[in-house]
């Protein structure tokens, strides 16, 4: 027989499941504006009826509040977090394109390349007019020095724009590892509280925050399975779950530990208009020292980004095959390494570094200068890495080891085959203008050959002296570098001349970047130098007659000097391109940008509040409360009734 008391508890068990709605409803209203929060439901059931033995069956004893339960749907995060991540990979690969596009259109304005490279034509056709005018001499160094300054500028911003991207990979690991130790603290305190039974949701919503940030820098791939009890088959579900989260295929952050990232300078440069103090990213060892390289290209988010636009070479990268490594039984035998490449270069696109970082067989090494063979085509192959060392497991560099295994037919790389068109591309597109563009302008005012007939054709100044490289870098102050020589070693090369070579350290247009490019000082200093006629026309004092300046005038406007066509197209050829590249990362952007609003829409159609929602459910969880209270005090009145009032 059920107690005479069980109307009262069963009022009593309603007014504690309306409370507890009551102030679920309460805390999710404080919270509707809270980021990363889920809206909470208190879950109810009826609670344990009385087996009365009687007919009727069993009696109802009120309900009761099973749990507070989060409303949130998995299946949206995972589809959230990757279109998060390649939003902001794209993202930040727009917001950097545009900036050097930025460079590229100033320089194409009223006071760039296009301006300047028209003012070049006008002053040389000036001096064409009046070759023995110092005025128009003057004038004309003068133009061709500022656009030199031009491309100087140009070079060191898009370097500028690197060393900032760099700075920026600095502070995206440093927030990583900031995420890493939050998801991995959260974690305890989670599964702390939910292995006593009771639901952590305040703190999985701080956790699942941090993977939304987390998920911003890196591709995420997050795993939450039931912590057991017991062994073997006796094994039984614990109320509490443990989350591993990855990024780039490593463990991040676990219920037992979280591992960092780090990031440490490299030891040479990649490319010859590397910016200084680039770094690398690795995940971190216990004892702080660098471990496994994180591989941006296999991943995806911020941090891939900004290296992709940093290092991004358009999988342009030197790559070959190691033909020639040192004897291993030869203790003196130089550490140097021979690497065929997979096809030759040309000089002028040539963007490694004089002393650099080259991975063989998957090991970075580092040497101290190079020399590559010249084929038949005068193009570069069989580069020979000098004075290499590498790093010892506590990143000192130390001589080179080389495994007894051999390294004989593996692959040998610098920096990776990156298919984005970052600062390396666009820095490699301007070595190569000015390369080409100096080494044929150069050709013409150094000529010195003997034609069929038996003439001789010599490039001569005013004073009659050899004609000067129009074009040059400075080697030390004051001192320019002498290039008719590599030229002529080219050539050679080209009408068969074998074992031909080109060091690094060679007075060559491997010299040359756009950020040393200068017009001759000797030009710059005496108006005398600048060479416009052949020797003959100096001899015999005909000054009007100045072959060398038609050339130079014609070379101006030659649409063979350039893959693309003459100087003014190649240089539109570069901008039109970074234009292309952009629109395309706009277009991935606001594509990724829109699934992840409508993704991010369909979370919060499940975990959002919505206070119109909780309004109305306020008003419901009031009168059921008042519902409850009413079952009480008319309980309260009959069992005064039967106490107080009925006689015996």
């Amino acid at each position: 027989m059920p107690s005479t008391f069980l109307g009262l508890n069963t009022g009593l068990s309603g007014l504690n499941y309306f409370q507890n709605a009551l102030n679920t409803t309460s805390h999710n209203i404080s919270n509707s504006d809270t980021e990363g929060y889920s809206r909470q439901k208190v879950n109810g059931s009826a609670a344990s009826p009385l087996d009365i033995s009687a007919r009727y069956g069993m009696m109802g004893t009120g309900v009761a509040s099973k749990d507070i339960e989060q409303q949130r749907n998995s299946y949206y995060d995972v589809k959230y977090w990757d279109a998060n991540t390649k939003y902001n990979k794209y993202g930040i690969q727009d917001s950097y394109l545009n900036e050097l596009q930025t460079y590229m259109n100033e320089m194409s304005g009223d006071s760039g390349y296009t301006t300047w490279i028209s003012k070049m034509s006008d002053a040389l056709q000036d001096l064409a007019d009046n070759p023995g005018d110092y005025t128009t001499r003057i004038s004309y160094t003068l133009t061709a020095d500022s656009f030199t300054d031009m491309i100087n500028e140009m070079s060191a911003n898009f370097q500028s724009t690197q060393k900032t991207i760099n700075d920026e990979v600095e502070l995206a690991v440093s927030e990583i590892n900031s995420l890493a130790k939050q998801i991995y603290e959260l974690s305890q305190q989670i599964i702390s509280i939910e292995l006593k039974g009771s639901n952590a949701n305040d703190l999985r919503d701080q956790r699942n925050l941090c993977i939304d940030q987390l998920s911003q820098y890196a591709e995420v791939d997050v795993v939450e399975q039931n912590i057991m009890f017991g062994v073997g088959v006796d094994q039984v579900e614990s109320h509490a779950k443990s989350l591993t989260v990855r990024i780039g295929g490593h463990i991040l952050a676990d219920d037992m530990t979280y591992n960092e990232l780090m990031v440490a300078p490299r030891g040479q440069k990649v490319n010859e208009t590397d910016a200084e103090g680039l770094v690398d990213v690795f995940w971190a060892n216990s004892d702080g020292t660098p471990g496994a390289k994180f591989v941006s290209v296999e991943t995806k988010g911020k941090l891939a980004g900004l290296i992709n636009v940093r290092d991004g070479n358009n999988a342009e990268g030197f790559e070959g095959e190691i033909v020639e490594v040192p004897d291993p039984d030869d203790p003196d035998a130089p550490a140097s390494v021979v690497v065929k490449l997979d096809k030759s270069i040309d000089v002028r696109t040539l963007n490694i570094a004089a002393q650099g970082t080259i991975t063989l067989n998957g090991r970075e090494y580092m040497y101290d200068g190079w020399e590559a063979e010249y084929d038949s085509e005068g193009k570069l192959n069989n580069f020979r890495f000098n004075n290499m060392t590498m790093y010892n497991e506590r990143r000192v560099e130390v001589p080179a080891l080389f495994p007894d295994s051999g390294l004989l037919g593996h692959t040998a790389v610098m920096g990776s085959q990156n298919s984005v068109k970052g600062v390396p591309y666009y820095q490699t597109r301007l070595v190569e203008m000015v390369r080409t563009f100096s080494m044929y302008m150069n050709n013409l005012t150094t000529r010195d050959e003997v034609l069929d007939d038996g003439t001789r054709v010599k490039a001569v100044d005013e004073n009659g002296d050899d004609g000067l490289d129009m074009f040059t870098a400075e080697m030390v102050p004051g001192t320019d570098f002498v290039l008719k020589d590599s030229v002529k070693v080219m050539e050679e090369a080209k009408k068969g001349t074998t074992g031909l070579t080109l060091k690094s350290s060679d007075q060559s247009y491997y010299r040359l970047t756009g950020l040393n490019w200068e017009l001759n000082n000797a030009w710059k200093t005496d108006p005398s130098k600048v060479v416009t006629s052949y020797e003959d026309d100096i001899n015999q004092g005909n000054i009007e007659h100045t072959p060398v300046l038609e050339g130079i005038v014609f070379g101006m406007k030659d649409t063979g000097m350039f893959e693309q066509g003459a100087l003014s197209q190649y240089m539109q050829a570069i901008t039109t391109n970074m234009a292309v590249d952009i629109a395309k990362m706009k277009v991935f952007t606001k594509n990724q940008d829109d699934i992840r609003y409508a993704i991010d829409n369909q979370r919060k159609s499940v975990s959002g509040v919505d206070q119109n929602e909780e309004g109305a459910d306020l008003v419901k969880f009031q009168n059921l409360y008042d519902l409850s209270s009413k079952v009480i005090s008319v309980l309260n009145e009959v069992y005064d009734k039967l106490i107080n009032q009925t006689g015996v």
